[in-house]
Parts: C-alpha cells; sequence; structure tokens
C-alpha cells in the first residue's frame, strides 16, 4: 500500500550515520531507505520505482555480526551458551570491542520501546488473573480473566476445572526459560553485572537476528544459527512480502513485485501465528494468512476429550506426546476433527473418515458440530468474551498501549472461533 506523505517522515539523523556506515561496510543498497511511518514505527521505503526481482539490498557476510565475529578470548568465557545468549552477552559487556558497531546499536529499539511491545516486560500481574480493577485475584472466583492469550501465558479461566494450569507451555515461559538460561551463564562472568542491562540486549539480538549457517555453528540447534545483519533488519515483517536469500556470501533482498514510490516494503519472518508474533518480536497483523489458535490444552490432563485405545494407537492423541491440535481460518484441523468425531461415530465409521472414505451424513455433521461447540469452541469464545470484557473496565490498571494491542488479538482470537463455528455449521444447531 503507498502511503501518503503525511504518513512517512525522515528517520532521524542516527539512521543517516548508519546508512552511511553500512555502505562502508559494502552493503549495497539500491532504490531504498528507511523512514518513519505513521504508527508502525520504521520501515522501509521504496525511494524510486521498484520493479519485480530487483536487488534492493545485498550485505557481505564481512559485514555480518556472527559468532565469528567475536573475538576468541571472549567465546572462551561462554563455555556451552548458545550463540543467541553469546551475541547478547557480547553487545552488552565486551566494552570497546562493540564500538565499531555504534553506529547501529544507536539504531536499535529503546529500552522503553521493549517495555511497551514485549510481553516478558510487561507487568508480572498480567501472568495472573485479575479483577475488573486490574488487580491479581484468585483463578477460582466467579468472574476472573486472564488477559494474555492462552498460547501466550499458557493459562485458561475456562478449562481451569479438567486440569492445572500449565503456564510452563506458553510461550512467553519459554521464553523467559531461554533467556535465564543464558544469563547464568553470562551472571557468573560479569557478576557485576544486571539483568536488566543483559535483557535488552538479548532482546535485540531476538527480534532482529537472521537464520545463517557459518562455520562453527552446526553444533548447534537450528533455530540457534543466527546472525545480524545490518540494514537488512529495518525491513518489516508481512505474511508474503520480498523474498531474502542467503548463501555463503551474505544476504540480498530480492522484491517479490513492483512497488510504487513511497511504498512500504516488506519481508516475511516465517509462517508465524500472531501470538508468536507478539511474543518475539512486539507485534500483531491486522490480516495474517498463517494465524492459527492451538488447541492443545483441550487434550491434556483429565481429559476433556478421552483418547481411547485407538486414538494412542493411530498417533492422534499421545497422553504424554499430544501436539499440533490447531484451528485457523479453514477451522479445525484434521487432527481435532479425528479426535472430536471418535466420540460420536462407529469405530468402522470412524476409521472410515480418517481414511478418508467416510460421507458425512446430515446427522454426523449436527452431531460434530455439538460436540466442537460444547467442548472446544464455546470455551474458547468465553474465554475471549471474558478477557475483553475484563479489557474494557480495566481503565489505566495497564499501560494503554498493551491494552490496545491485547485487545485486538483478544477480538482476533473471538473472530478465529465463531469463523470456525460457520464453517462447521455450528451456528444453526
Amino acid at each position: 500500500m503507498k502511503l501518503s506523505m503525511a504518513e512517512i517522515s525522515p528517520p532521524g539523523p542516527q539512521h543517516d550515520q548508519f546508512t552511511a556506515w553500512a555502505k562502508k561496510k559494502g552493503v549495497k543498497i539500491n532504490g531504498v531507505g528507511p523512514a518513519r511511518i505513521s504508527g508502525r514505527g520504521l520501515g522501509i521505503i521504496a525511494q524510486r520505482r521498484i520493479e519485480a526481482g530487483e536487488e534492493l539490498v545485498n550485505v557481505p557476510a564481512s559485514a555480518l555480526l556472527t559468532v565469528n565475529s567475536i573475538p576468541e578470548d571472549f567465546k572462551t568465557l561462554h563455555k556451552d551458551i548458545t550463540i543467541h545468549g553469546l551475541l547478547a552477552s557480547f553487545l552488552a559487556f565486551s566494552g570497546v570491542q562493540t564500538s565499531l558497531y555504534g553506529p547501529w546499536k544507536a539504531t536499535w529499539p529503546s529500552v522503553q520501546e521493549f517495555e511497551e511491545s514485549m510481553p516478558i516486560l510487561w507487568p508480572a500481574h498480567l501472568r495472573k488473573p485479575l479483577d475488573c480493577n486490574g488487580e491479581p485475584t484468585n483463578a477460582t472466583e466467579e468472574k476472573p480473566a486472564f488477559l494474555l492469550p492462552p498460547a501466550i501465558g499458557g493459562r485458561w479461566r475456562r478449562i481451569l476445572e479438567f486440569f492445572m494450569p500449565r503456564e510452563d507451555e506458553g510461550l512467553l515461559a519459554k521464553q523467559e526459560k531461554r533467556m535465564k538460561a543464558d544469563w547464568k551463564i553470562v551472571s557468573k562472568i560479569f557478576p557485576t553485572k544486571t539483568l536488566e542491562e543483559y535483557t535488552y540486549y538479548w532482546l535485540v539480538v531476538n527480534t532482529r537476528s537472521f537464520y545463517f549457517e557459518v562455520p562453527g555453528t552446526t553444533d548447534f540447534a537450528h533455530e540457534d544459527r543466527m546472525v545480524l545483519c545490518p540494514f537488512v533488519d529495518y525491513f518489516n515483517h508481512n505474511d508474503h512480502g520480498c523474498d531474502v536469500v542467503f548463501d555463503e556470501s551474505g544476504y540480498t533482498v530480492i522484491s517479490d513485485r513492483a512497488y510504487a514510490v513511497g511504498e512500504e516494503i516488506q519481508t516475511s519472518y516465517g509462517s508465524h501465528s500472531n501470538d508468536f508474533l507478539l511474543c518475539e518480536y512486539g507485534f500483531i497483523l491486522e490480516n495474517n494468512k498463517f494465524d492459527y489458535l492451538p488447541l492443545d490444552d483441550f487434550f491434556s490432563g483429565k481429559q476433556v476429550i478421552s483418547p481411547g485405545q485407538f486414538l494412542t494407537a493411530k498417533h492422534f492423541l499421545n497422553l504424554y506426546a499430544y501436539r499440533n491440535y490447531t484451528l485457523n481460518s479453514e477451522g479445525v484441523c484434521f487432527r481435532t476433527q479425528v479426535a472430536i468425531r471418535r466420540q460420536i461415530m462407529s469405530t468402522c465409521h470412524w476409521k472410515k473418515f480418517m481414511a478418508g472414505t467416510f460421507e458425512d451424513d446430515e446427522k454426523t455433521r449436527v452431531y460434530t458440530g455439538i460436540e466442537l461447540h460444547n467442548r472446544i469452541l464455546s470455551r474458547y469464545e468465553d474465554e475471549a468474551d471474558e478477557a475483553l470484557k475484563h479489557l474494557e473496565k480495566i481503565g489505566d490498571a495497564i499501560p494503554a498501549g498493551v491494552k490496545e494491542v491485547l485487545t485486538r488479538r483478544w477480538r482476533q482470537i473471538r473472530d478465529l472461533v465463531r469463523q470456525a463455528m460457520d464453517i462447521h455449521e455450528i451456528r444453526r444447531i
């Protein structure tokens, strides 16, 4: 979408200085540049008409900040740490060794910007059930609400009666676990430093890194093979966008289509849900074709839906290794339908359904819809309704920006659930 002149403003002198610095490092920039976009922060704008297939940015490997950019004596101190943790420690505590990256560091988000956008830095009480005054309350009371979506916070109101909360399974808890593991190592090396100092650079790496394999990274987990890539980190994310390709020579951004002057140019960070994008990067998309809601929690603990011997045998559900029950814009996934239909179909018909040879009749569709509604969808809808009611009443008890993004996310969740009800013909039951 082309932006109006009123929506675009210069990025500021530090970004001009960084762009000049990047070019001296060998970064090639063709017809694009950073700009401030009203309501969206920094982004990349077409400075002239761009044609499909043009090479917009090329970053040579020599300009990347990789594990091999870090001096050996500094790396030796950090035995058994992740690449993520090592890069963060280097940026935070290596002193004059990072002075070469000063122009780049000057363009990164401020601590305040992270505090407003990253759930890991939001007030701790948001992870607890809150009353209408925004105060923590007992989860067994009649109308508390968890304001973090279940995928992020790992907590539910509407299905607490069925199993113990699985807060440690939420995206936020997993992110914190990774950071604390890195900090445990770093804090022993730099005992006078603080977690707050380290957290900032850990989040810089988390939100601005790219996948890249260089010698010395193959022993690390696939998701930990990361680098920082100057200038390419200006590109904002969309569920579609320009191609970002890499090889041993470096990174290249190639236009996916023609762009008019003043149009924002974006890339895709991957096929991520909005819950993941919020937790890991601090934003959500208004339209995200990859958005989905996890339904795994409805198949755990004191089983909301009994697995039965066939589900375990067919690997659709294992009491100790359940995963990947989801709902997206096309409705609930096939695995979920298999689990639901096990409750209302004969074994013979259920096996045919799994094999794709069963033709639904009206009775089967109706009963499947009832099961979906009563056991999953109505509970998810109620969860969203209660969270939205609390967000509306909570006033200034939480920061305005946090309230706004949580309200948008819960509305998206409710819309996905209601769309699934329509897809599975539940509204007419």
